[in-house]
């Protein structure tokens, strides 16, 4: 008889689960680290807008420098310097935004996306230094990160039996839930498996 194997633990990342997740049977891990090669992969992330100050218009642009995502116990954070050009005034500055993650289990992905990272937009104007206002990073990296979830495997098998029967597991999860680990974000389910129990029978091709 034939063996059939269903994987049923999907891990993106090497990491070591808590104990409260040992009785999950789908976990899938998403690592600080993988959120943070995928920054360095798109390369330089940059814009250029416009100001307008007393009787001067002009445009500014700014540069992210080492953008990254922070996870702690419950809390995503988006931390990265900024590099700002204002005419001939720059200036460099350190900013530690906010991020969410989400898992939608109905198309079977995990969301990271920044929600809010602000700089301030300073101009020098005779010799002194004016805050314009705040720029928010998150109106312009509005894109999340996605990544597959723990229900990418199939939800129905089909074994034959020696009987020349066959026998239909349907397979469904219950019980998902994330959570914000040290370093990983964990989304986990339990698998229920239903026997359908199709009496369809085989043919019998011996003479």
């Amino acid at each position: 008889m034939k063996h059939y194997i269903v994987q049923l633990i999907l891990i993106l990342s090497l990491s070591t689960l808590k104990a409260q997740l040992a009785d999950h049977d789908i976990v899938v891990s998403v690592h600080e680290s993988t959120l943070n090669k995928m920054f360095k992969a798109m390369g330089e992330i940059k814009g250029t807008s416009n100001y307008s100050f007393m009787f001067m218009e002009g445009t500014y642009d700014w540069t992210l420098i080492n953008p990254q995502f922070r996870i702690h116990p419950g809390k995503v954070y988006f931390v990265t310097d900024v590099k700002v050009t204002v005419s001939k005034y720059d200036y460099r500055i350190h900013v530690i935004g906010n991020a969410e993650t989400c898992y939608d289990s109905v198309n079977n992905l995990i969301f990271v996306e920044v929600t809010d990272a602000k700089f301030p937009l300073n101009i020098m104007f005779f010799g002194k230094l004016h805050h314009l206002w705040d720029v928010d990073l998150g109106q312009y990296l509005k894109t999340p990160f996605m990544f597959e979830g723990p229900l990418s495997i199939g939800t129905e098998f089909v074994f034959p039996m020696p009987d020349n029967t066959t026998k239909t597991i349907y397979a469904h999860p219950v019980n998902c839930g994330v959570k914000i680990a040290e370093k990983q974000i964990i989304v986990s389910a339990e698998m229920e498996f239903i026997n359908r129990d199709e009496k369809q029978t085989t043919p019998n091709l011996k003479k």
